[in-house]
């Protein structure tokens, strides 16, 4: 957002929600689960709660869906019937691979390290909505991370992941299971607590 901000000249206003420090840890913890068949709290209360928090009637919100992403905007526009939005990536036909590309060599700005390390999404270090795989991953590449939502799950008595045979908490996860692309989490957006769990 730094560099974004140096490189483009366009303020940036970051909003919060305060009463959980802007953490999903906190969410969490407070509701007592982490996600269900509607999705994950933390969009809900993070992205969704504050956007309706802050929007004004007359305002025209920009979203960065790419051309791909087709249908996370028709599900946006279904479910949020008073926003006038306006999807500039998908108006304009650019992939994510070109959005990608104009920010690392157009605007010269550094991508964020998740994409750096093969993730496809810059969702939150340790995404709810990732299967098997991709927190075999995350153990790899952020342990504090993993270790750290680990001992949530313990805390709540929730877990991540499953499997056909029920519920499997990170800390018996086999380093083995999963495959990372197929488990990697889609992007975190507006309409999260509305998709359904897999």
């Amino acid at each position: 957002m730094d560099d974004f901000t140096k490189v483009t000249k366009i303020p940036v206003k970051v909003i919060m929600d305060k009463a959980s420090g802007g953490s999903i840890y906190n969410i969490f913890m407070k509701r007592k689960f982490i996600k269900n068949a509607y999705g994950a709290p933390c969009t809900m209360i993070l992205k969704r709660d504050m956007r309706k928090a802050y929007q004004r009637p007359d305002d025209i919100q920009v979203f960065g869906y790419t051309s791909e992403e087709q249908d996370r905007a028709d599900s946006f526009i279904d479910a949020n019937n008073d926003v006038t939005e306006d999807f500039l990536l998908i108006k304009n036909d650019i992939s994510k691979k070109q959005c990608l590309a104009i920010v690392r060599d157009i605007l010269g700005i550094e991508l964020p390290v998740m994409y750096r390390l093969g993730y496809q999404n810059n969702n939150c270090v340790g995404c709810v909505k990732g299967g098997m795989g991709y927190w075999n991953k995350i153990r790899k590449d952020f342990p504090e991370q993993f270790d750290r939502m680990a001992k949530l799950e313990r805390t709540i008595g929730h877990a991540v992941c499953k499997d056909g045979r029920g519920p499997i908490y990170l800390d018996q996860l086999a380093p083995t299971r999963g495959r990372f692309v197929e488990d990697s989490p889609a992007n975190c957006g507006f309409t999260c607590e509305l998709k359904n769990d897999k």
